[in-house]
């Protein structure tokens, strides 16, 4: 049995604009981030914010959609999965650095959200994009093949102290 949560564009949009806004970092880092912050928000809250769904890329857990929808913003893709998103951000073809032109409404993400996007944020202030890189290599990544959608049960059971526990909640509420 696989877990899966529903896609939320709009917060995908407002938690990676969010992202860049305080970061400054580059898509790649960015994409990281939102997999540490979805990451965390599960660890804590039983769901992660984006509800994206995480490929096992070979630089680490990719959000499927919106590193599509940034691929649009860059001008190489035509599936934009982020409502208004070229209103909001705009993605360099070259140094693939992200300019958020205009920051979104934060009313869409809850307050435990935006402490997960901080935190995440805070990380990387502290520890560099480096350390972000290597949260994305964790062991829900190592164990899904390369290019392979990784199972939010794989992620639940990857978090240390409680993971098996949060692994038998989302059992239960996606075998209904």
């Amino acid at each position: 049995m696989a877990a899966y949560f529903e896609f939320e564009p709009e917060k995908a949009l407002v938690a990676t604009a969010y992202l860049a806004d305080r970061s400054g970092e580059t898509m790649y880092t960015i994409l990281k981030m939102v997999y540490v912050a979805d990451r965390l928000h599960l660890e804590r809250y039983g769901r992660p914010i984006t509800g994206d769904r995480f490929i096992a890329m070979a630089q680490g857990a990719c959000p499927s959609k919106i590193y599509d929808s940034m691929k649009v913003l860059r001008g190489d893709e035509n599936n934009n999965y982020l409502p208004e998103s070229e209103h909001y951000l705009s993605v360099d073809a070259i140094t693939y650095d992200v300019v958020v032109k205009d920051m979104p409404s934060l009313d869409v993400l809850s307050a435990s959200e935006i402490e997960c996007l901080d935190e995440t944020v805070s990380i990387l202030k502290r520890r560099g994009p480096r350390h972000i890189r290597d949260l994305a290599h964790d062991a829900a990544w190592k164990e899904t093949g390369r290019n392979a959608t990784m199972d939010f049960l794989a992620i639940a059971k990857s978090i240390e102290d409680g993971g098996d526990i949060l692994a038998q909640h989302l059992e239960t509420r996606f075998s209904s």
